[in-house]
């Protein structure tokens, strides 16, 4: 049995990475089963329902649809996808765990459930992250530069911070599955790794966004990078 899984397309009107394509087209042909962990479409930066319904949400959803079995986990940029798409072959859920050759295997997106500082803003997440820039430039035009260099200074500070806490979260998901005897299978950092501790992995899938560097297959309960 083979399974395909990607995160974090961030698909939009203005952005669906070709390599994102490939796979999913790959995967139509090679995966039983294929698993989208979460920030699948962009509802953050602009409305979901555009990057639903534009030509490439579309686009998306058909490949989606084209798989033998696909599940779409919601993450932070999509996180009420469940409003615009799903449907029983192809279900929307905000977490998925299943078994296949004897391997149990625990698909989250990360941040809803792991970025426990954060986790409260879910639901409201993506009405309120459009607003920040705009936000940002009206406090930014009544402050010197050289008030401006040590924010700057400031926030890159907290970015670091902000990464260490989601590198955290996911240390968080990997001991909380290896409790629970399965595999942990997430996205959200944008950086894709595949941990092999001894008896037990886990699996990052990357991201068809930035780097653009994403996706992974298991097969036989053995992963590697797509």
């Amino acid at each position: 049995m083979k399974i395909y899984a990607c995160s974090d397309l961030h698909v939009s009107p203005t952005h669906f990475s070709d390599r994102a394509r490939a796979f999913l087209e790959e995967a139509a042909q090679e995966a039983d089963l294929t698993v989208l962990c979460g920030d699948i479409y962009e509802g953050s930066w602009n409305p979901l329902e555009e990057s639903v319904e534009g030509p490439n949400g579309q686009e998306l959803w058909s490949l989606i649809q084209g798989q033998r079995q696909a599940v779409v986990v919601v993450g932070n940029h999509d996180w009420t996808l469940g409003e615009y798409l799903g449907d029983p072959s192809h279900p929307v859920l905000k977490n998925y765990r299943f078994e296949m050759d004897g391997v149990s295997y625990y698909a989250t997106h990360g941040w809803i459930e792991y970025d426990l500082a954060m986790a409260f803003l879910a639901p409201i997440y993506q009405w309120i992250y459009p607003l920040l820039p705009i936000l940002a430039k009206c406090w930014t035009r009544k402050r010197s530069p050289r008030t401006l260099k040590l924010q700057a200074l400031k926030l890159e500070g907290r970015e670091a911070r902000y990464w260490r806490h989601v590198r955290d979260m996911s240390n968080q998901a990997i001991f909380q599955a290896i409790d629970e005897g399965c595999v942990p299978l997430w996205g959200h950092s944008h950086r894709r790794h595949l941990d092999l501790y001894e008896s037990w992995l886990t699996i990052n899938c990357g991201d068809f966004c930035e780097d653009d560097i994403g996706g992974v297959v298991i097969e036989g309960g053995v992963a590697r990078e797509w």
